[in-house]
């Protein structure tokens, strides 16, 4: 017998063995999409790149990518409605394109061939994250522009708080915050449908604690999201259900803002200022003086903004601490966001058409966060899509990668620390409803 030999192909083995897990484990995942989970995803470097990679350290991805074997992630922060349109490969849009703005402001790609990321062999995204879920247009501009048969998923992932963000300043130059200001649910009403137009107006004057002969006054800027916003599809979710409007004028939840308080507002105030991305948002209230918006508490967090209570409840207190539990009952399948109802402007659900077979297109009712009971009244519920079929190798890595909200040893990681308590984002507890072999199980090929 050659030993020598055979030691020699022992070593031949684990060489290549070694460098096929080399191999494996290099390779990186792309997506993007939604901004509101993006510190969440991929880390505080989320505030202020539009593209994130590698993932930053406490984050779910990073935390996913840490597990033997497991690649990188490069996530493009392009905002709900062009992340869905990218993941469906809509004409104009490809995961190669940089993840930049194009002449008309828009993002159309993930940047795949990013230096660093090197995907250049990529013909669809990996993922994409959305916290306005599917709509019918959605579902057929994916099925219309991929192969006969091949269809999105959709699971929920995370949740969200969005902060009431704010750069003012009384007249003796105390800067107003959650110390001192509580805006009640009609307030907010006012302020976002037009309304009141001045921070000293006497509807808006029971929010503010001010020290006795302080005073308040000056024009409201606010600061809302320019793109195809899954953060403003769930503000407007809470909105549509909270403000007492009239079949003629009420708020409209969708994700696109100035849809949203079309009936109010047909053509915006001047001061009013449209910015993509909740990065940017948040940017934008910094700059401005007197201005207001509303963004991820997470980006409000990281940039200093400072932001309101709601209802007596504070976006950084008052939200996380234990996962968010989404029930079985509100829970459904192969539904599809469509349109609003035409006297309230609360979101309207209808089946899928064509409707698939399998149930990997999971939906919460919006109604049951659009207000809370209990804690921070304005959330959001944000999605991990991914592709049932045209995976190739990436299969397995994307299973993992999608699974990554339900993987009991990712989420109970001591090192994910950008979800809970004073994070503005919570893990989700569906029971045994949604799991990694749910997930895993809606990836074919």
């Amino acid at each position: 017998m050659n030993h020598g030999l055979n030691k020699a192909k022992l070593a031949i083995g684990a060489l290549a063995l070694a460098m096929a897990t080399l191999s494996h484990a290099s390779t990186t995942l792309v997506g993007g999409g939604a901004t509101l989970p993006a510190i969440g995803y991929v880390g505080t470097g989320a505030e202020t790149s539009t593209q994130v990679f590698p993932a930053g350290a406490g984050s779910l991805f990073a935390v996913y990518s840490a597990q033997r074997g497991n690649p990188t992630v490069s996530y493009c922060q392009t905002g709900s409605g062009a992340g869905k349109n990218i993941l469906a490969k809509v004409a104009g849009t490809s995961v190669q394109t940089a993840c930049v703005k194009n002449a008309s402001g828009v993002f159309v790609g993930f940047g795949a061939n990013a230096t660093g990321v090197g995907r250049s062999d990529l013909t669809q995204p990996n993922f994409a994250g959305a916290d306005s879920p599917l709509t019918q247009t959605d579902f057929t501009n994916y099925t219309s522009n991929h192969t006969s048969g091949f269809l999105p998923t959709e699971f929920p992932a995370v949740a969200g708080a969005i902060s009431i963000a704010m750069n003012k300043t009384t007249t003796k130059g105390f800067v107003l915050n959650d110390t001192n200001t509580n805006f009640s649910d009609s307030q907010l009403c006012l302020i976002f449908s037009g309304q009141a137009t001045d921070w000293g107006d006497s509807r808006l004057v029971s929010a503010y604690t001010l020290q006795s002969g302080d005073t308040i006054s000056g024009p409201i800027a606010v600061q809302y999201r320019s793109d195809g916003s899954g953060t403003t599809f769930s503000f407007m979710n809470h909105e549509s259900t909270v403000c007492s409007g009239t079949p003629a004028k009420h708020f409209v939840t969708n994700q696109a803002f100035t849809s949203a308080v079309a009936l109010y507002l047909p053509t915006l105030p001047s001061n009013w200022t449209g910015s993509s991305g909740n990065p940017a948002v948040t940017q934008a209230i910094k700059a401005t003086a007197g201005s207001i918006g509303y963004a991820e508490m997470a980006n409000s967090k990281a940039l200093g903004i400072d932001f309101a209570k709601v209802n007596g409840q504070d976006p950084e207190a008052n939200f996380g601490g234990t996962k968010f539990v989404v029930s079985s009952s509100n829970l459904v399948y192969n539904e599809v966001i469509n349109g609003a109802d035409a006297n309230t402007g609360v979101p309207v659900l209808a089946a899928i058409s064509p409707a698939p077979t399998t149930q990997c297109i999971a939906l919460v009712e919006p109604s049951s966060y659009a207000n809370p009971s209990s804690g921070y009244p304005i959330m959001a519920v944000s999605y991990l899509l991914g592709n049932a079929q045209g995976n190739g190798t990436d299969l397995a890595n994307t299973k993992a990668l999608l699974g990554a909200p339900y993987n009991a040893t990712i989420t109970g990681s001591s090192s994910l620390t950008q979800f809970g308590t004073g994070t503005g984002l919570e893990l989700l507890n569906t029971g045994t409803t949604i799991t990694t072999t749910t997930i895993s199980g809606c990836l074919v090929n």
